[in-house]
């Protein structure tokens, strides 16, 4: 059984170098930090340059302080930490832990893991709004739990899913739950079970899947960002400066 220890110890290995993570003692809370990192050591492994940043926009703060219950993205009143992952393809996300997403008719989502288009994290700090789902690029259920898990769990995740949509979706688990494996399965739905430090083969499965999404995400990047020069310089423009790789859900 993986204990507490074992996900900081995981965790804090990643972020040895960075600054000390404030913890809740709560093994459900360090498991969510745990597949935080593993979506940080994805990110790095596809080319991103990491650093880590507050609310208020301080880089690197110390103590990294991770949210411990849902929240909106842009409250400053515990000055939460997120991931910045910052790509040489010129593409860049936040990584945050357990905030709200807007999916289909306005209605909100908690995520325990959300990687986010910078740009769209910032507008939202900004504007105090919620992030659209098109430009959360991952995200990641995160169950720890002692014993199997239900099938209610696996019909939450598919109505999560139906709202979100299922690219880049995943529901991750140290437990097992031969129920929830099948239901998901059969609507191809990304999920990983088992899943604990103690077992690399695990990790480095979930690694490959999140490396996968930002792979995806840097060639459908780059592929808009030759189109967009392409054109311009067809057309004898200099608009150069207006192009981006990514559009905003925001118009």
């Amino acid at each position: 059984m993986t204990s507490l220890a074992d996900l900081q110890n995981a965790y804090n290995a990643t972020l040895a170098g960075i600054a000390p993570v404030t913890s809740s003692g709560q093994a459900n809370d360090a498991f969510e930090v745990y597949v935080l990192t593993l979506a940080v050591r994805a990110a790095r492994g596809e080319g991103a340059a990491i650093t880590f940043e507050s609310c208020s926009g301080i880089t690197n703060p110390s103590p990294l302080k991770f949210r411990t219950s849902p929240g909106r993205i842009y409250a400053p009143a515990h000055d939460y930490t997120h991931a910045v992952l910052s790509f040489p393809q010129g593409l860049t996300y936040e990584a945050h832990i357990g905030v709200y997403i807007e999916g289909l008719a306005g209605v909100l989502h908690e995520c325990d893991i959300a990687v986010i288009e910078a740009s769209e994290a910032q507008f939202c700090r900004r504007t105090h709004v919620h992030p659209k789902k098109a430009d959360v690029l991952l995200t990641a259920e995160c169950k720890f739990y002692t014993g199997k898990l239900g099938i209610a769990l696996g019909r939450e995740f598919l109505g999560t899913t139906a709202e979100l949509g299922t690219e880049g979706r995943f529901m991750l688990s140290n437990s097992d739950g031969r129920s929830v494996d099948r239901v998901l399965a059969h609507h191809k739905r990304k999920r990983h079970f088992r899943l604990t430090p103690l077992d690399p083969d695990s990790e480095t499965q979930v690694l490959a899947q999140f490396r996968e999404v930002f792979r995806n995400a840097i060639a459908r990047g780059c592929s808009h960002l030759r189109n967009c020069v392409y054109i311009l310089s067809f057309g004898y423009k200099t608009w150069i400066a207006e192009c981006s790789p990514m559009t905003s859900g925001h118009a």
